[in-house]
């Protein structure tokens, strides 16, 4: 688990990054974070993994439009990303990334935390 903790402490190096979490897609459960996980997190979390899991499901399965890669919500202030790592139907992981939306560039932090998230489970 510590490989994992220094993993996500390393997405924090992301401009304007406030969290970085692994969340189970199956449960919206968070099983590791690092940052700044204040107040409501774990409900966004959980929130997100929704969203994938309803993403997932009206894409129909893998190869029937390609497989779903990133979900990105942006409200007045943040950007939240979600990077999916692993996905099988109903279950998998996903790498929660909460961003200060004035002090990131959504492209850039998109791509790294892309580059970052296929390191995270090697």
């Amino acid at each position: 688990m510590a490989g994992l903790s220094e993993s996500l402490r390393q997405v924090l190096d992301v401009a304007g990054v406030r969290t970085a979490a692994l969340v189970d897609i199956g449960t919206g459960m968070v099983v590791s974070s690092a940052g700044d996980a204040a107040g409501a997190f774990p409900a966004v979390a959980a929130g997100l993994a929704d969203e994938a899991r309803s993403a997932m499901s009206a894409f129909g399965p893998a190869g029937q439009g390609g497989d779903l890669d990133e979900v990105a919500v942006i409200t007045e202030g943040r950007f939240l990303l979600s990077t999916i790592l692993d996905s099988r139907p109903g279950e998998g992981l996903l790498l929660f990334v909460d961003l200060d939306l004035a002090r990131t560039n959504m492209a850039l932090a998109s791509w790294q935390v892309g580059q970052a998230a296929s390191a995270l489970l090697a």
